[in-house]
């Protein structure tokens, strides 16, 4: 007679990992870049509040020039403290376990200083007031993307992980699809806005980040509280911040000796990311300058462009899980440059429709991969110090993209002909890539 099983003895239970939670993270905060950082407070600040008490067009103009200069000089103070921090702090967090901790900190302090922006009164002395706070917001949210990077390997399996870093930056795209719709309705349009706030002193612009704040906090509360457990890899020893710029140091010099391919990578990804965050931050110059779209169809293009952007994301990490994140970035990226080069030799508006989308459908799909090739080269436990010199490696090269774009501008005297310089430095960053050896790291996963 068999054995009756004793029901008191159990088989562990096992922990579903916070997949979920993790996507709901980029839904939660591109609220910030799609609303804070592009479409709405940012222009608020360096065009409301920089020209506000200014009479007279050139006096106007003046200002909003000015404006600018101070939104993207703290900008710029923000690009270094990330490129300084973010290596530090990811150091921090792999050898001494705090990754979950620093990944509050930085997610609550994003939340809190988009909190404060209220405070930005429609006045050209709070020009700097407004431009600081944007800036620290990047910072925190910049260093929190390092912290939420390194959970992807292990929530993820090397079969899994392209689809679930492209869900999850399809979510982030819908997310800011569906934030940016809000914000219009209840805000802006019609008139004042279903919530009927006026804009009175900027209060119809300056509650925005509020709503902000509170979708942030619901997004990433998820995962702040399931992330997994992050073991220190060097317990109990001690730690300062001087001994850390020590180690990666002598960590990047090691890399040239024993980790050449990683290092090749994160020079050559660098590049191509810089291309492609210039796409989008270039794309509502483009549209109004070159192709005269009012303010409406900017919105409107944009809203496609994120639209468009989720899906491609989200087919291109099952593409990623097939054939692997090498041929899915060097596709994209050639993607890019070819309907890039369209673009250019062709000022139709109908073709800056069709071709600019179809630029956003390979967009995603790289910037999801590449965050999926560089888990897969990186050692065990290694993994937030690695997204920490991600993060520094795209700072230090971030102005090429804009800078190409300005310099082309100024040649030719033309703003169309910008997007070669966006061309060139995507060129450049896949030339780049092509010759690293990737190994299997760049394949799909063979599986048994």
């Amino acid at each position: 007679m068999a054995s009756i099983p004793d029901s008191g003895a159990r088989a562990p239970r096992r922990t579903r990992p916070p997949v979920v939670p993790f996507a709901l993270w980029d839904g939660g905060m591109s609220a910030f870049s799609s609303v804070i950082l592009t479409f709405v407070f940012a222009t608020y600040v360096a065009s409301a509040v920089a020209a506000e008490g200014a009479v007279g067009d050139e006096a106007i103009k003046a200002a909003q020039d000015h404006g600018s200069q101070v939104l993207t000089t703290w900008q710029s103070i923000g690009a270094v403290a990330i490129a300084l921090l973010a290596p530090l702090l990811g150091n921090l967090a792999d050898r001494g376990g705090a990754r979950n901790a620093l990944l509050r900190v930085t997610t609550i302090a994003t939340v809190v200083t988009v909190a404060m922006m209220p405070l930005v009164a429609l006045d050209a002395d709070y020009l700097t007031f407004g431009a600081a706070l944007i800036a620290l917001a990047v910072v925190f949210s910049e260093l929190a993307g390092v912290f939420v990077n390194s959970v992807l390997p292990e929530i993820s399996t090397p079969e899994n992980r392209g689809r679930i870093s492209g869900t999850a930056w399809a979510v982030g795209y819908w997310g800011s699809i569906v934030c940016l719709g809000m914000v219009l309705v209840l805000f802006v349009m019609p008139g004042t806005g279903l919530l009927g706030i006026t804009g009175e002193d900027g209060w119809n612009y300056r509650a925005i980040p509020l709503f902000v704040a509170l979708w942030i906090l619901v997004g990433t509360m998820p995962l702040m509280l399931t992330a997994p457990k992050h073991p220190a890899s060097a317990p109990g020893e001690r730690w300062n911040p001087w001994q850390g710029y020590a180690h990666i140091v002598r960590r990047v010099i090691r890399a040239f000796k024993e980790e050449p391919i990683m290092l090749q990578y994160l020079v050559a990804s660098a590049i191509y990311r810089d291309g492609l965050g210039a796409v989008f931050s270039i794309a509502g110059v483009l549209a109004a300058n070159a192709y005269g779209f009012s303010t409406v169809g900017i919105i409107l293009f944009g809203i496609a462009a994120n639209l468009v952007a989720g899906i491609g994301v989200f087919l291109g990490g099952r593409v990623d899980d097939r054939v692997g994140p090498r041929p899915v970035i060097i596709v994209g990226c050639a993607g890019i440059i070819v309907l890039g080069l369209v673009v250019l030799f062709f000022g139709a508006t109908l073709v800056f429709w069709v071709a600019g989308l179809a630029i956003c459908l390979f967009v995603g799909p790289v910037q999801s991969a590449s965050r999926n090739l560089l888990t897969r080269l990186s050692q065990p436990g290694r993994e937030t110090e690695n997204f920490g010199l991600y993060a520094t490696t795209g700072r230090a090269l971030g102005f090429l993209g804009t800078a190409a774009f300005a310099a082309t501008v100024a040649i030719s005297g033309d703003t169309r002909t910008g997007i070669l310089g966006i061309v060139l430095v995507m060129a450049l960053g896949l030339i780049a890539f092509l010759p690293i050896r990737l190994g299997a790291a760049g394949r799909a996963p063979v599986t048994a």
